[in-house]
């Protein structure tokens, strides 16, 4: 019999056996598994020059499933895979192919490590911002779950709770990406820390949950495409376009103290 995970659902509140929540989903390319850095804040603290502190670095290897992590109850999960996992799918591999195909025209156009770029997109925007929702609900530990729960689970529901929340989206070029974090804590160098939001992270989309609570750092998460207003798109396919900010690597750690989460390769 295999292991079992009990738990609470991030999404609805369940109390019982979680079932694994890929981040993206499957079918997204996403079944390698992964490895963590144990201890994210130290390797921020640490004073060292980032080339030597990078070299002894430790990380932890994660599932073997891929990104994601048991974070959602088997209703939940179903639910998102049928309902809004179809629509985010096919716009985010078509996407990846793309970035994939024109790798070295985008680098060669970019400038200060980013390009924006025009993107036409014919899908129900609706139900993609809905299932990165659901997504942003798992790598948060469902610590936003009361103001999304009714959100998510009624289908036809478009009442985003846009103002104490907005959703920034970029593209990132990085292959070897792949991050996704809980609450973030933006850093003050004057020895504070400041709730911001949740993360994702990953080729070649990411995501980011800003909290808007008066945060001077919520401030700064500006750049990208706001997907907030997806809800109020209607619940049907239709075309629309919009620049994507790009980056060529991740952003904008160490900024942030985070969980980090890198692609991890065998031959390594």
């Amino acid at each position: 019999m295999g292991k079992t995970h009990f738990g609470i659902c991030c999404v609805c509140g369940a109390k019982r056996n979680m079932t694994f929540e890929h981040i993206p989903p499957r079918k997204a390319n996403n079944t390698r598994q992964v490895k963590s850095i144990i201890d994210p804040i130290g390797f921020f603290e640490n004073n060292q020059k980032f080339e030597d502190k990078i070299k002894t670095i430790k990380y932890k290897l994660g599932n073997q499933k891929g990104m994601g992590g048991y974070t959602l109850c088997s209703n939940c999960n179903s639910f998102f895979g049928s309902n809004y996992a179809t629509e985010f799918i096919p716009f985010y591999n078509e996407l990846s192919h793309f970035f994939a195909n024109n790798y070295n025209d985008i680098i060669s156009k970019s400038h200060n490590g980013y390009l924006d770029i025009d993107i036409q997109a014919n899908i129900n925007f609706f139900r993609f911002q809905k299932q990165v929702v659901s997504m942003l609900m798992s790598t948060s530990n469902g610590i936003y779950k009361k103001y999304f729960e009714d959100y998510l689970l009624n289908e036809q529901n478009n009442d985003f709770p846009n103002k104490k929340f907005k959703i920034i989206m970029n593209g990132y070029l990085d292959f070897n990406l792949s991050r996704q974090t809980g609450q973030m804590i933006g850093a003050n160098f004057s020895g504070g820390t400041e709730i911001v939001g949740s993360e994702i992270q990953v080729f070649p989309l990411g995501f980011t949950l800003v909290e808007l609570n008066g945060s001077n750092k919520e401030k700064d998460i500006k750049v990208g495409v706001n997907i907030t207003e997806w809800a109020k798109l209607g619940d049907y396919q239709q075309k629309l376009g919009f620049s994507l900010r790009t980056y060529t690597n991740s952003q904008p750690f160490p900024y942030y103290i985070t969980g980090v989460t890198l692609q991890y390769k065998k031959d390594v």
